[in-house]
């Protein structure tokens, strides 16, 4: 178990980095996307770790998996969105 504990920590500090990444790059968006890209951009980062958390939070495996596929949902959503903004 202490393995596992170990990889969810790596895993979310790797999220958080992606999180914090996106908003420092989502700072030279034109002002005018700040209620557009800017702004769905950032909530889809977001949403990558916080569903990742709160699934592993509810300590039951079919619900964390309903969470994870909620976050990789959100992790292509905000893949796309960067490829978009370049």
């Amino acid at each position: 178990m202490e393995g596992g504990n170990d990889f969810h920590r790596r895993l979310k500090l790797l999220m958080d980095r992606y999180v914090s990444k996106v908003y420092d790059c989502t700072e030279y968006f034109p002002k005018t996307e700040i209620f557009g890209i800017t702004s769905q951009l950032r909530r889809a980062a977001l949403s990558v770790i916080l569903n990742y958390i709160e699934g592993y939070a509810r300590c039951r495996n079919k619900v964390l998996l309903n969470f994870l596929e909620t976050s990789y949902g959100s992790l292509k959503e905000s893949k796309y969105l960067v490829y978009f903004s370049f």
